[in-house]
Parts: C-alpha cells; structure tokens; sequence
C-alpha cells in the first residue's frame, strides 16, 4: 500500500468501523471465493456477525475459518476532467476510506457472551431502545437458533485515498471542480482532502 494513503490510528479505524452499517465478508473453500454483506459490531479489534446455524457460509467457515472482512466509507466521485485537460477517461476515480480485516472465524456458543454481543448490535443499529435486555429468558430460544460468530483479527489494514499523491496542480484543480460541483458529499471530501494533505 501506497504510505500516502495508509492510515495507522486505531482512534480513527475503529470510527470507520463503528460508523459502518454492514461490512463485506470474503470466504473461500477449495478456490472458490465467495464474498457476502452483513451486519456487524466491532468489539476492540475483533468483528461480530449472526446468522443462521447452517447456510452457506456457516458450510464454509467450518472448511476455512480464514476469512477477510472489510468496510468502505465512499466520499466523492472524482471525474475525469477534474484533474487532467487532455480528455482522458484514466484520471477518473472514487475518494474513499476503506478498514479491512484479515483474521480467524471463531463460532461463539455461549449464551452470555451471546447476550452481550446481541445488546451491542442493539444499541449500535437501534440506539433509541425499545427492547428487552438480552438477559430475559424469552429470548432463550432464539440465541440457542442464532449462530455467532467472532472474526479474531490478525491484521487490520486502513486507507484513505483523497488525492494525498497528487501534485500541486491537479490536487487544487480537484479542490477547485468539487467546490464548483458543491455537493454536501464534494464539500465534505474538500475538508477531508485539505486535512490529509496537512
């Protein structure tokens, strides 16, 4: 990886993650990847998913617990003729921060660590309440059908890509075309460029 767009600061990795509503977990069993969206919570470095006791990436975790996990947090797309005046397609890009995980998929069969795993992604996706604790025993049956599952990480990657690279010119003549095209997402990505760039 580019050390211009590497990001090391847990502070800041940890936010990506924990602003994320769904993440992409990648699998693979006798070279056939397969990759799927879900729903998770970050617990220190470790990742968090639920699901049903057998499907197909229950199947498959049990072959190669070795998975990779990522998240994408998109900012502005950046077109072609922001940055060159020669009319090429090539300068076209998407400014991004990404966090991936590179880890170990462990299922997690205890009922407590359940509970307190549960009531995270409770107050993560449903921060108002409105629910009854994890502790009460009507939802018994429903955490012993639930399977979940922890991706112990091993290695935690992040980048943000907002022009660091660049030279001079083409850096202020993307600054220059976002705030002409002044989306709330081009204003946004301007002050994360200007920051990274500092």
């Amino acid at each position: 990886m580019n050390s211009n767009f590497e990001i090391k600061d847990k502070t800041i990795i940890y936010n990506i993650l924990d602003k994320a509503e769904y993440g992409t977990l990648a699998l693979c069993v006798e070279n056939k990847p397969y990759a799927v969206p879900l729903n998770f919570v970050r617990i220190d470095d470790d990742i968090y998913f639920h699901g049903a006791l057998k499907n197909k990436k229950m199947k498959m975790l049990e072959q190669n617990p070795n998975v990779s996990f990522s998240v994408v947090e998109n900012y502005a797309l950046i077109d072609s003729d922001f940055s060159t005046t020669e009319g090429l397609a090539c300068p076209a890009t998407q400014f991004y921060k990404s966090v991936s995980i590179d880890g170990v998929a462990v299922v997690e069969n205890s009922r407590e660590i359940k509970a307190e795993v549960f009531e995270i992604f409770m107050q993560k996706h449903q921060p108002k309440g409105g629910y009854k604790s994890f502790e009460h025993s009507d939802y018994d049956k429903a955490l012993k059908a639930t399977a979940l599952v922890k991706i112990e990480a091993e290695k935690i990657t992040c980048k943000f890509k907002f022009g660091q690279h660049l030279n001079e010119e083409r850096f202020e003549m993307i600054l220059s075309a976002l705030l002409e095209r002044g989306t709330p997402t081009d204003i946004e990505t301007v002050e994360i460029m200007k920051a990274q760039r500092g």
